[in-house]
C-alpha cells in the first residue's frame, strides 16, 4: 500500500460475507429439495454466495473484491454492554459449516477476505473502506445493515441488495438525509439518542424522533449537545442528564470501527483462478455452475 500509487478507476467491492450467505440460507429454504455436497453438509447458503460472487465478478465493474466476515461470538461490543445482540437467534446449526466453506471458496478462486477476532466485519469493513478512499479508491459497500451507511462519504456508498424480483439499490450521501435527516456521520449520534432494538440498544425514554434530529441540527453530535446543555428545553435537559451514560456508551457500541490493524490489504486488479474455481464446484458437487465456468476458461483461452 504505497503512498501515491497510481490507482484503477474502478471501484472497489466489499462485501458483507455473512449478510450475503444469511440472505441466501433464508431465502432458500423454502425450495423443496435443497443441494448437499458430497459429505451431505447443506449447501444452500453456499449456492447463492457463489452465484451473487460470480455475477459481481462478470459485472466487470470493480478493480478487486474483497469480502470481510465476523469471526466467533466474542466481541468487544458484547464485553462493554452484554445485553448488545442479546435479542438475536443464535446462528442455525446447518449454516454454520457452510461459513468455512465459503472461506475456502474465495481462497480458491483468489478472492481476498478478512477477519479479525473479537471485532464485527463492519469494523473490518470500516478499516478497508477508508484505507482504499485514502489510496484513491471510490468504495461499493454490499450489505443490507443500515450501521454501514456512516461509512457513507463522497468515495464510499452502500448496496442494499434487493430480494430475487427487486433491483440493487445504492445509498449515496443524500439518500441517508433524505431516509434519516442527519449526515452519514451522525448515524452513531442518533443511534445514541433513539436505541435501536435491532441490537438490543436502549434509546433515551420519551426521546422522540424529531426532537434527536432536532437536536443533533443543532449542536451535530452528542458531545456538543452536552457542551451546551444550559441551552436546551429542561425537559429534554432531565432526560439527557438521566442517561448521560447510557448515551455514550451507546454511541461508542454504535460506531463503527475504522482503524483495526489487519495486516496487508490486498489491492492488486481482480484476477480470478478458475481452474481452482473448478475444482472446488466438482468437489462441493456443485453441477450448475461447472459448464459456465468451463465457458469463460475456454473464452478466456480464445481471447488469448
Amino acid at each position: 500500500m504505497e503512498k501515491g500509487a497510481v490507482v484503477n478507476q474502478n471501484p472497489i467491492l466489499v462485501v458483507d460475507g455473512y449478510h450475503l450467505l444469511h440472505k441466501g440460507y433464508y431465502g432458500s429454504l423454502k425450495r423443496t429439495k435443497l443441494p448437499r455436497n458430497r459429505d451431505g453438509i447443506l449447501i444452500n447458503a453456499v449456492y447463492t454466495f457463489v452465484a451473487n460472487i460470480n455475477d459481481y465478478i462478470n459485472s466487470n465493474k470493480y478493480h478487486t473484491i474483497i469480502v470481510t466476515f465476523d469471526v466467533g461470538k466474542g466481541c468487544w461490543r458484547k464485553e462493554l454492554y452484554p445485553e448488545y445482540k442479546a435479542k438475536r437467534k443464535d446462528t442455525p446449526e446447518d449454516l454454520i459449516p457452510q461459513m468455512q466453506l465459503v472461506r475456502e471458496f474465495l481462497t480458491f478462486i483468489n478472492i481476498p477476505w478478512y477477519e479479525k477476532e473479537n471485532f464485527e466485519g463492519d469494523d473490518v469493513m470500516g478499516t478497508i473502506a477508508k484505507i482504499s478512499n485514502s489510496l484513491g479508491y471510490n468504495v461499493h459497500i454490499l450489505s443490507n445493515d443500515r450501521d454501514t451507511f456512516q461509512l457513507i462519504n463522497e468515495k464510499t456508498s452502500v448496496i442494499l441488495k434487493g430480494n430475487k424480483d427487486e433491483d440493487d439499490q445504492i445509498i449515496h450521501k443524500e439518500s441517508v438525509f433524505e431516509k434519516y435527516g442527519c449526515t452519514p456521520n451522525q448515524i452513531p449520534d442518533l443511534k445514541s439518542l433513539m436505541g435501536d432494538p435491532s441490537d438490543n440498544i436502549k434509546g433515551v425514554r420519551g426521546m422522540h424522533y424529531t426532537t434527536a434530529i432536532e437536536l443533533l441540527s443543532e449542536y451535530q453530535n452528542i458531545e456538543n449537545i452536552f457542551k451546551n446543555i444550559e441551552n436546551i428545553d429542561q425537559r429534554q435537559t432531565e432526560r439527557l442528564i438521566r442517561n448521560r451514560d447510557q448515551i455514550f456508551l451507546n454511541k461508542k457500541i454504535a460506531t463503527i470501527q475504522k482503524n483495526l490493524k489487519l495486516g496487508h490489504i490486498d489491492f492488486r486488479p481482480l484476477k480470478i483462478n478458475y481452474k481452482s474455481y473448478i475444482y472446488f464446484l466438482k468437489r462441493e458437487r456443485m453441477w450448475a455452475f461447472v459448464s459456465r465456468i468451463e465457458n469463460k476458461i475456454n473464452d478466456n483461452q480464445n481471447s488469448q
